[in-house]
């Protein structure tokens, strides 16, 4: 016998916001996972009934995808044995944009409704990290905070803790998401051991600056301040064109430019609604010189984190 089905919105996120790296984390909006669930007694084991929208492969097998493993930590919490059935419609797309964080939060968070709603943000986020730690076997929680709690987050991985730090109005996000998507683990390869002090000097003072913005509700100091001196330039390296497309989206009026994540995807930024259309007309032009396969999509700052679906 099946229970009621709860769905529930994961909204895809920024990690790092630039120069933040593994620390800063932003929700976005009109991208996003929704999740579907319900108990069935019926059943011998849990089900994952489909999955719908993904861009690359993702595990069928409940115990390797993290939106069932996260669902099924939050009831074993609850105590509740029953098995689920799952449906999960991705709607993040390519690679650098949280799609495995926004699967365990939306699975962690259904847990927690089908569980009757009893636990707290931090056994959500517990629950979403285990389930990302098992996936990939790193402990990265800019994506996860961004998508629990919307806004601008900051996280602190090895005491595995995270906070919420606001959100800002007037900010216009344009992301070039390729077709080719790039592995995290590939990205985190790249980087080196050693940084340079003014590098790392560098991306501190723009870390405190983009909370700044946030304390001082500033869009257009914000957008300048996700320049990334430390990460950016081993990582571009890894994402076709990128030197092409920021001076695109620069010489068109973007005040700041930033791989979303461990890329491939990117992520332009304007505080001014009027150059929107140039920043897009221009990113398109450059993707089609640089013969390279990619959506175009503009976004903005999702205020909510994850939520049921529809509210």
């Amino acid at each position: 016998m099946s229970s009621l089905t709860h769905s529930v919105y994961a909204p895809a996120s920024v990690g790092n916001i630039g120069p933040g790296f593994d620390t800063l984390g932003m929700a976005v909006t009109g991208m996003g996972d929704t999740l579907s669930a319900s108990l069935d007694s019926s059943l011998s084991q849990d089900v994952i009934e489909r999955i719908t929208g993904e861009w690359t492969s993702l595990p069928s097998d409940p115990r390797e995808n993290t939106a069932s493993i996260a669902l099924r930590i939050m009831l074993d919490l609850a105590g509740e044995r029953r098995p689920f059935r799952l449906i999960l419609e991705k709607g993040v797309p390519g690679s650098g944009l949280g799609s495995s964080a926004a699967s365990a939060v939306g699975g962690a968070y259904l847990g927690n409704l089908l569980a009757g709603d009893i636990f707290s943000s931090k056994d959500i986020l517990d629950a979403a990290l285990s389930a990302e730690a098992g996936v990939s076997g790193g402990v990265f929680l800019d994506n996860i905070s961004a998508c629990l709690f919307g806004g601008v987050t900051v996280s602190h991985g090895e005491s595995r803790t995270a906070l919420p730090a606001g959100f800002i109005e007037g900010i216009h996000l344009v992301f070039v998401v390729p077709r080719q998507t790039l592995k995290t683990s590939e990205s985190r390869r790249i980087l080196p051991d050693l940084v340079s002090r003014n590098h790392a000097i560098g991306a501190l003072s723009n870390t405190a600056g983009i909370l700044l913005a946030l304390l001082r509700n500033d869009p257009e100091l914000f957008c300048q301040r996700v320049a990334d001196p430390l990460i950016q330039p081993y990582r571009k390296k890894l994402i076709p064109g990128f030197d092409a497309l920021r001076n695109a989206a620069m010489d068109a009026g973007a005040g700041g430019f930033a791989i979303s994540g461990a890329g491939s995807t990117t992520v332009a930024l304007t505080h001014r609604p009027e150059r929107i259309e140039p920043i897009i007309s221009s990113l398109k032009t450059a993707l089609s010189i640089e013969s390279i396969e990619a959506s175009v999509i503009t976004s903005s700052i999702d205020p909510k984190g994850v939520r049921r679906a529809n509210s």
